[in-house]
């Protein structure tokens, strides 16, 4: 079992090791990819512009301190909100960019306000992108039918009742798996979203 991701934010200030860079890549990469590449105009520099931010990361993160629930989350809207100013000041000198420049820059900087539609988007895909991260390491733990029915149940919305007789199994058997594995994406995700 890996230990849980608040202490993973914990050993990246402290003295982090290869494994754990890697693993906040592998959570964070395609997360702010899929954002970034949202931009159409900054479609091209979506690549650099996560290398950016995961540089900036490297840099600031050590020193993170959570302050409150949510904070490591703000902390990352605001390095990847400053990471698209600075590209789209490069895109301002393009010309393809010109008429689209209004644009992004409204969505840029509604990201800054907390309070925004585009902020409230960010923290959606965020919370959806460590949830899948981190159930796709607890799935790895876990025997197929335990997360077949964890999956039907919880992610699909069926009844518990329609799972168990679908599966073959009882009832309890399908509480008992989305009890289980609720608790341990709960213990992977610990201090990301929360």
């Amino acid at each position: 079992m890996q230990e849980t991701s608040i202490s993973l934010l914990q050993r990246i200030a402290d003295d982090a090791s290869d494994d754990d860079w890697k693993r906040l890549i592998e959570i964070y990469r395609p997360f702010m990819y899929q954002r970034i590449s949202s931009y159409p105009i900054l479609v091209n520099q979506s690549e650099n512009i996560v290398q950016e931010v995961l540089c900036v990361l490297v840099r600031e993160l050590p020193d993170f301190q959570r302050q409150r629930t949510g904070s490591f989350r703000a902390f990352l809207r605001g390095v990847v909100l400053n990471q698209l100013r600075y590209a789209m000041r490069r895109a301002q000198k393009t010309p393809l960019a010109a008429g689209q420049i209004d644009k992004l820059t409204e969505h840029i900087e509604q990201l800054a306000d907390p309070n925004s539609r585009e902020t409230a988007d960010f923290d959606r895909h965020h919370d959806h992108a460590v949830f899948f991260h981190a159930a796709s390491i607890v799935r790895a733990e876990v025997k197929p039918d335990t997360w077949k029915a964890f999956q039907k149940h919880v992610l699909e919305g069926m009844p518990a009742a329609a799972v168990a007789q679908e599966l073959g199994v009882t009832v309890n058997v399908v509480l008992l798996a989305k009890s289980r594995l609720t608790r341990r994406i709960r213990e992977e995700i610990r201090g990301l979203v929360e």
